[in-house]
């Protein structure tokens, strides 16, 4: 059982406020799920003391009290396995990313859900010193790398929210998917500004970082121009082992599924759509808010000739990637047109 130090037990005090009627509500969703929406506020503490044994933790807030947050997750550490998940199409942000979330002994942001991270805010609106400190330790404490905590609130206004997919959540370290993991060190992120590039990755030096560089999506990608990437057999294959690695993280594996998809002639013998379903625990909801699973889905249908199956599959991709980054990949409409035109000669 983890136990709060002096400073943020100071904070705790200084942070509480007055009551609202605006306050969190907690609900149960199954015996072992207790879900929690809405803003933290005084007194939501208590209510979440009073609560029954319970497993898992889902969160929608927009956060609200700092000490009612820390508070909280005293409360979690004392109740101990508890896993803290963040639903897709949900938020978790302020207080409730950078001290509730962060507490659970395995954190999961799923697919379409998100995290907001800023500073703490004092009575006239500066950033409080002593809240982001505070609230950075509390976060080492529970695994987060690097106090990024501390990074992202000291750079971050706020007035301002920097928002995390789950990609970036994973990317950074906050997703935690065991009490034993400490596998993610947050330094894949630092490593995409590194001067190594696509092309440089052979199947020797081959990770789940430089595997994922070559994906279309990665922020790292660069095409080369030639069909199929211009990369060995050997290195795909090293990558295909990699992304069935069951220590490679969730979504790293998803984009290497995604590249593999898009440029492996063999990649179905590697099953990339049933690998993807086994990687997300059969989690419909979660593909159904993954535009890159939607993809590997329809792309994986239409070289299986079910044209019909991979056009709707695809169309759902278009939809999503727009809704999650305002934009499509260039390739992805081509892929639709493909299965379109299948689709029509399709009994």
């Amino acid at each position: 059982m983890r136990t709060l130090s002096p400073i943020i037990l100071a904070v705790i005090m200084l942070l509480r406020g007055v009551p609202s009627v605006h306050a969190m509500d907690f609900r149960w969703w199954d015996q072992s799920t207790v879900q929690a929406s809405g803003p933290i506020e005084q007194g939501d503490a208590a209510k979440f003391a009073a609560l029954a044994k319970f497993d898992t933790l889902e969160l929608d807030s927009p956060g609200g009290l700092v000490g009612e947050a820390l508070a909280i997750a005293a409360n979690i550490d004392a109740r101990g396995n508890i896993q803290t998940v963040v639903p897709s199409g949900a938020s978790c942000a302020s207080a409730c990313a950078m001290a509730i979330f962060v507490s659970g002994e395995r954190r999961i942001v799923r697919i379409g859900g998100r995290l907001g991270i800023h500073s703490c805010a004092s009575l006239d609106g500066t950033q409080s010193a002593q809240c982001n400190t505070a609230m950075a330790a509390n976060a080492r404490a529970h695994g987060v790398p690097w106090g990024v905590i501390e990074g992202f609130g000291k750079y971050t206004k706020p007035s301002s929210m920097l928002w995390l997919t789950a990609e970036d959540a994973e990317c950074w370290g906050f997703m935690k998917w065991s009490p034993q993991d400490d596998s993610n060190t947050g330094i894949a992120c630092f490593r995409r500004g590194a001067s190594m590039k696509p092309e440089d990755v052979t199947a020797k030096n081959a990770d789940d970082v430089l595997c994922r560089m070559n994906a279309g999506t990665s922020r790292a990608y660069v095409s080369n121009g030639r069909k199929g990437q211009g990369f060995s057999d050997a290195y795909r294959e090293a990558c295909r082992r990699i992304a069935a690695d069951p220590k490679t993280p969730k979504y790293a594996a998803i984009d290497i599924i995604l590249w593999l998809t898009l440029t492996d002639p063999n990649v179905l013998e590697f099953k990339p759509g049933t690998l993807m379903v086994t990687i997300l625990d059969k989690n419909d909801s979660q593909i159904k808010k993954c535009w890159k699973c939607l993809t590997i889905m329809g792309i994986s249908m239409l070289m299986h000739e079910q044209p019909k199956d991979a056009l709707s599959f695809l169309q759902q991709a278009v939809e999503v990637a727009k809704q999650e980054t305002g934009s499509v990949p260039a390739w992805l409409p081509s892929r639709v047109e493909i299965a379109a035109a299948e689709a029509k000669k399709s009994p």
